[in-house]
């Protein structure tokens, strides 16, 4: 008797699309630190997981196998990460295709600050992320960048400021978006 042929994700489009928002948005919330790649980590959960997939598996049964593979993977990376030393690659994922699908949820003010975010410089985008997004303390910010928190200051001043100059209402941003998701993030530990 021959086993059924794989999941094809393939004829899955546009569920494929929002499985992997939904896989990369739940991984991010558990592991917030730019240090870990969550999109890399996504897409190795995919990769590792989908072919082993029987064919019927609901798509309740596909997000639970993906969301182990990704922790796991996550998991393993954060202690890589840990136990290593010196500075580390920083990864943001852009705030518009983090959120993808739950944009349409947010006040619709919400979209173009968030676009401003993602389009702050290299250097001014992670210091105001890790700060504003993440809730990380200025020391902490200044310790994954390697630098001084003379350094970061100055760039989250630069970051507000550049902001402020785009049309954001930096401080609204902060308290009905960022706020919100980072006590989301930690009634989720």
């Amino acid at each position: 008797m021959s086993s059924p042929p794989p999941f094809d994700p393939s004829s899955y489009g546009e569920l494929m699309r929002g499985l992997f928002h939904q896989v990369r948005l739940d991984t991010f919330e558990t592991y917030d630190d730019p240090r870990c790649n969550i999109t890399a980590v996504t897409m190795e959960a995919f990769t590792v997981t989908l072919p082993r997939l029987p064919a019927g598996t609901s798509v309740e049964e596909t997000y639970e196998r993906l969301m182990d593979a990704s922790m796991q993977l996550a998991a393993d990376g954060m202690k890589r990460v840990r136990d290593g030393c010196g500075p580390y690659e920083v990864h943001l994922v852009p705030l518009v295709s983090l959120y993808g699908p739950r944009l349409g949820e947010l006040d619709e003010e919400l979209l173009p600050w968030l676009v401003a975010v993602d389009d702050l410089p290299r250097k001014e985008r992670a210091v105001f992320r890790a700060i504003a997004h993440l809730g990380w303390t200025n020391v902490r910010t200044a310790g994954l960048l390697d630098r001084s928190e003379g350094w970061t200051s100055k760039l989250m001043a630069r970051a507000r400021s550049l902001l402020t100059r785009a049309g954001v209402s930096v401080e609204e941003l902060q308290t009905s978006f960022f706020d919100i998701e980072i006590e989301r993030r930690k009634d989720k530990e």
